[in-house]
C-alpha cells in the first residue's frame, strides 16, 4: 500500500514538473515573439532602423503592429478651444481614430505621435488635453484589442519650418518597424 501510494506522489510531481515547463516555455515563447505577431504577422526587425517609410493618406486605414488608424483630417487652425498658437508660431490640429489590434491593451498618447521638418532636427509633440476637453488625445490611455478612440491632436509649429511631416514610428523592444509620415507642406 505504501508504495502505490510513493507511486502516486510520484506521478503527481512528475505530472507537475511537466505542466510548470510548458507553462514556462508558453510564457517564453510569448515573450519572445514580439509584437509583431498579434495577427499572425511575420515582423521584420531591423534594429534602430525604419525597415520601411510608409506615406499617410488623409481618410486611409493604416497597420502598425499594434494598432490600426486614421487620419481624418490635418489642418492649420487659428485657435481650438480658446487655445491659440505662440506668437511666431502656427496651430495645427489632426483629427485621428486609432483602434487596437495587439492581443494585448497598449499603452498610447501624445507621446506615439509627433512633427517635425522631415530632418528629425525640431520634435514637436502635441499639447496635453486641456482642462474638460475629452476630444483632445490624453497624455497616456490604454487602448483594448477591438477598441477604437478617436482624438485631437494639436501642435504649435514655428512658422518658419519647412517640410512639415506628422509621424509615428514603431518602436518594438529591440527593433524599429515602419515610419508612418504625412507630408503637410
Amino acid at each position: 500500500m505504501e508504495e502505490r501510494q510513493e507511486g502516486k506522489s510520484i506521478g503527481i510531481i512528475v505530472f507537475t514538473v511537466v505542466i510548470v515547463v510548458i507553462a514556462l516555455f508558453s510564457v517564453g515563447f510569448l515573450l519572445l515573439r514580439g509584437p509583431g505577431f498579434a495577427d499572425g504577422a511575420a515582423v521584420n526587425t531591423v534594429a534602430s532602423e525604419y525597415t520601411e517609410t510608409i506615406e499617410i493618406e488623409i481618410g486611409r486605414v493604416h497597420s502598425t503592429w499594434w494598432f490600426n488608424f486614421t487620419i481624418h483630417s490635418a489642418n492649420v487652425v487659428y485657435e481650438y478651444a480658446g487655445h491659440t498658437a505662440a506668437p511666431g508660431h502656427r496651430l495645427w490640429k489632426v483629427e485621428i481614430t486609432q483602434t487596437g489590434t495587439f492581443f494585448d491593451p497598449i499603452p498610447m498618447g501624445t507621446f506615439d505621435w509627433f512633427m517635425d521638418d522631415n530632418d528629425f532636427r525640431s520634435d514637436i509633440f502635441p499639447h496635453a488635453a486641456f482642462a474638460g476637453r475629452s476630444e483632445m488625445m490624453p497624455e497616456d490611455f490604454w487602448l483594448d484589442r477591438g477598441q477604437s478612440e478617436t482624438h485631437i491632436m494639436l501642435f504649435e509649429v514655428p512658422i518658419n519650418t519647412t517640410n512639415l511631416t506628422l509621424n509615428f514610428i514603431e518602436f518594438g523592444e529591440v527593433e524599429t518597424g515602419a515610419r508612418f509620415l504625412l507630408n503637410l507642406q
